[in-house]
């Protein structure tokens, strides 16, 4: 007996092995430009229950294909005919009817992409904590942007649309601050006075708004670069908030032979 011919292996282990293993490649083919399959401990959840789904309906396909064979023949024409029904076109949601014959596995694709979606918009809020000041965003966007040129020539139109966009929104914010404190100070008087809840909004409100911005291109670095490219940025961003930003260059950092510190996704 041959290892093909033993029962659970030919009739459970190959079939959820190749069911799953082709539903991960598609899975890898469409997140592409899109986030990262294992980019939280929730979408590598996700990901490993599409996987596991996925496998468990290989191994019921194969073991009811011997008994297909009983169905008569109104059954297959039925099924022939609803397959070739028109639908109703749906961009952003999966049919129900959809949901139910894939046993749930497009309802959990559907959350998977959105949680990635959330991945990549918690992972560039948090790498943008720190950034108080214009000035700072304007050092880390420019360097940023040069970074991914040098890396995505093909993006490189998309790449200066956000860069110009993130740009405007930082000289706002700057023309913001800059009348505000002028109106703060007092005439004859060496120090300025508290501003305003007002002035407080104003500010805080240009500045929000162009950090979204830079959200934006720093969104695009990580949609379209690598895990491995986390301490690059990290350069560039310990460079822009450093005091002497507009002068020096960065420093590579420091690699320890046997770190222990991890990555942030």
């Amino acid at each position: 007996m041959t290892w093909y011919h033993h029962g659970w292996l030919a009739g459970y282990a190959l079939p959820a092995a190749l069911s799953a293993g082709l539903a991960w490649v598609g899975l890898a083919r469409n997140s592409v430009g899109k986030g990262r399959l294992l980019g939280s401990w929730r979408s590598a959840g996700l990901t490993l229950l599409v996987l596991a789904l996925t496998g468990a309906v290989g191994i019921a396909a194969g073991l009811a294909l011997p008994h297909l064979a009983k169905l008569p023949p109104i059954a297959a024409g039925l099924a022939t005919g609803v397959t070739t029904m028109p639908r109703k076109r749906q961009d952003d949601t999966t049919q129900p009817y959809v949901k139910f014959m894939t046993l749930g596995i497009a309802w959990f694709r559907e959350r998977l992409e959105y949680r990635m979606q959330l991945d990549a918009r918690s992972w560039c809020d948090e790498f943008l904590d720190g950034f108080e000041k214009s000035t700072q965003l304007r050092v880390f966007v420019h360097e940023l942007k040069n970074y991914l040129v040098d890396r995505h020539p093909s993006l490189t139109k998309a790449i200066n649309g956000l860069f110009d966009a993130a740009d405007k929104g930082m000289i706002n914010a700057l023309e913001v601050q800059t009348k505000t404190d002028e109106a703060r100070r007092e005439i004859h008087i060496s120090w300025m006075r508290e501003p305003t809840d007002e002035e407080v909004y104003q500010c805080r409100s240009a500045l929000g708004e162009a950090r979204n911005r830079c959200g934006d291109l720093l969104l695009c670095a990580y949609l379209h670069g690598r895990r491995t490219e986390q301490d690059e940025l990290e350069t560039l961003r310990a460079k822009a908030l450093s005091n002497d930003a507009f002068h020096s260059s960065a420093l590579p950092q420091q690699r320890r032979r046997f770190s222990l510190r991890r990555n942030r996704p």
